[in-house]
C-alpha cells in the first residue's frame, strides 16, 4: 500500500516525505471499543476511540487527512442507547485525548485517557439553556 502511495504521489508531482520519527503510530491503547464498568450508569454507556495514523506528510500536510483521533460516545437512553456521533479529537501534551461535540442544546468537552488499565472519560457539559445547570461526569470503561 505504501509503495502505491509513493508511486501515485510521484506520478501526480506531489511532495511526499516521511513524517519525523516518532512513536505516534505505535499501537495506541485507547484505540478500542469500550463499555462503562458500571452497567447501570445513567451517563455514558459506551465509548469508541479510533486512531488515525498519520505517518506521512504530503505537500506539508499530515496524511491521511483528518484528525489524529476520533471519539464516539453513546449516552444511556431507553429503550436503546443514544449515539452521539463521532467527533474529531487530538492528543494533548498532558496525554489526554480531547474533542468537542455541539449537540445544539448542549456543548460538551470530552477528555479520554488510560488510567490503571481502564479508559477514563471526563465530560464537561455546557447547556445552551441558562436555566439548566451545567455538569461534569467522570466515568471508567473497559474493552467490550
Amino acid at each position: 500500500m505504501r509503495r502505491f502511495i509513493f508511486a501515485a504521489a510521484a506520478t501526480l508531482g506531489l511532495t511526499l516525505t516521511a513524517a519525523s520519527a516518532s512513536a505516534s503510530c505505535l499501537a495506541q491503547s485507547e484505540n478500542a471499543d469500550w463499555r462503562n464498568v458500571d452497567n447501570d450508569s445513567r451517563s455514558i454507556s459506551r465509548a469508541k476511540l479510533r486512531f488515525n495514523c498519520q505517518d506521512l506528510v504530503v505537500n506539508g500536510e499530515p496524511y491521511p487527512p483528518g484528525a489524529p483521533w476520533y471519539i464516539n460516545l453513546w449516552g444511556s437512553c431507553s429503550p436503546r442507547d443514544c449515539n452521539w456521533g463521532e467527533v474529531p479529537a487530538r492528543r494533548l501534551d498532558n496525554g489526554w485525548i480531547f474533542g468537542r461535540i455541539d449537540q445544539g442544546f448542549a456543548k460538551r468537552e470530552l477528555w479520554a485517557k488510560m488510567s490503571g488499565g481502564r479508559l477514563r472519560v471526563y465530560i464537561r457539559t455546557d447547556f445552551t439553556d441558562p436555566n439548566r445547570d451545567d455538569y461534569t461526569s467522570d466515568e471508567y470503561f473497559i474493552v467490550r
